[in-house]
């Protein structure tokens, strides 16, 4: 989502209108979630992606035509009764999409999207509220009307009925990473979506390996962090996926000055099972909620028997996850690229769907919201 907000921060630069497709709510099955959205310009290119296929191409139709008006929408597609062959719409459900016209002289909405970049950028947690007074099979030719608030409490924008609306929030441990939200007394309900950090990879190694990785991993909004202590390898150039790239004196202190806890992902990919040694016992460390290891068995299992020496329990050992991803038999770096974000990916929902289900404490729960809205 940081990539969409980017374009859009973009447009507003460059002075160009834009629309925000979004889906609202889905009723039977859809290739994608609430929540998912994409950005359509002035030329017909899009920025993100809401599930592809004939679904996103009439979209997307719709998208311009009312660019070219002024207008946004509410309107409904459907995946059922569809030539599967002709039109792969064959999910057999239906979705309700916020087509929203954006101009460039949208001030408050042009701060928004460059906080929302900002944020996406530092990893920081808030709620963004939209407006929906537009009603199904309806439209509207003013601007919609946005909320955002930050963690720590800071609002920018305006949604009407604001107080009530956030006295309407749901318990955190009930919150989804989007909702629509009727709130008594409002005419019109609230789209509520929950920004919140999905993760950040650090990957020790800038070799083939890592590359695949971060590119991946970027590309399904994980924050990417490569660490190397070869310059050539820990470039910006050559690895531009990665928010962050950093050259290391020594794997010996690679996390001396990040901050990693139970949303970082550690992911070995040195050139040598030395530096493996070295970077795994340092991640061994850290709250990391994922560790991996790329190697042979046999490899890995000289490598756990030096840290058993070193006084690491098995328990320690027992967080590796080793060999490295999903098998799927790839050799190829951009194969085990593959599987190690698969792996990732896997790991990420779980934990998810643990927080979503109330499963962690309470007080861990809390931290996932943004406390003045609690209040």
């Amino acid at each position: 989502m940081l990539s969409l907000w980017k374009a859009a921060l973009e447009e507003f630069r460059q002075g160009r209108d834009f629309m925000l497709a979004s889906i609202l709510d889905v009723q039977g099955s859809s290739p994608r979630h609430v929540g998912t959205r994409f950005l359509v310009r002035r030329d017909g290119s899009i920025v993100g992606t809401i599930g592809g296929g004939l679904f996103e191409a009439e979209v997307q139709r719709f998208a311009a035509s009312a660019l070219e008006a002024g207008t946004s929408h509410r309107a409904a597609f459907s995946f059922k009764g569809q030539d599967h062959q002709s039109s792969q719409m064959i999910c057999g459900g239906d979705v309700d999409v916020l087509l929203e016209f954006v101009a460039a002289k949208d001030e408050m909405m042009e701060k928004i999207v460059g906080r929302l970049v900002t944020m996406g950028a530092n990893r920081t947690t808030g709620y963004l509220f939209t407006q929906v007074s537009i009603r199904p099979g309806d439209q509207s030719h003013g601007p919609l009307e946005h909320l955002l608030v930050e963690a720590n409490g800071a609002r920018i924008g305006q949604v009407p009925g604001e107080e009530a609306v956030l006295k309407s929030m749901p318990d955190p441990r009930l919150l989804k990473p989007s909702q629509m939200l009727v709130v008594q007394g409002l005419d019109h309900p609230v789209f509520l979506e929950w920004l919140r950090p999905r993760g950040t990879a650090y990957i020790l190694g800038g070799g083939h390996v890592g590359v695949c990785v971060a590119h991946l991993a970027s590309y399904v909004n994980f924050r990417v962090v490569v660490l190397d202590d070869r310059e050539e390898f820990a470039s910006a150039e050559r690895i531009p996926d990665a928010d962050h790239v950093m050259v290391l004196e020594s794997f010996q202190d690679a996390f001396a000055d990040l901050i990693v806890d139970e949303d970082s992902y550690v992911v070995i990919v040195t050139r040598g099972h030395s530096h493996d040694r070295v970077a795994l016992a340092e991640a061994l460390k850290t709250n990391a909620g994922y560790i991996g290891m790329i190697g042979s068995r046999r490899k890995n299992s000289i490598v756990f028997q030096a840290l058993l020496g070193q006084g690491f329990t098995r328990e320690d050992i027992e967080r590796v996850h080793a060999p490295i991803g999903i098998p799927i038999g790839g050799e190829t770096p951009e194969e085990i690229g593959v599987s190690i974000v698969a792996q990732m990916i896997q790991v990420r929902n779980r934990r998810d769907e643990l927080k979503h289900l109330g499963a962690l404490p309470t007080d861990q729960a809390e931290k996932m919201s943004c406390g003045p809205l609690s209040k």
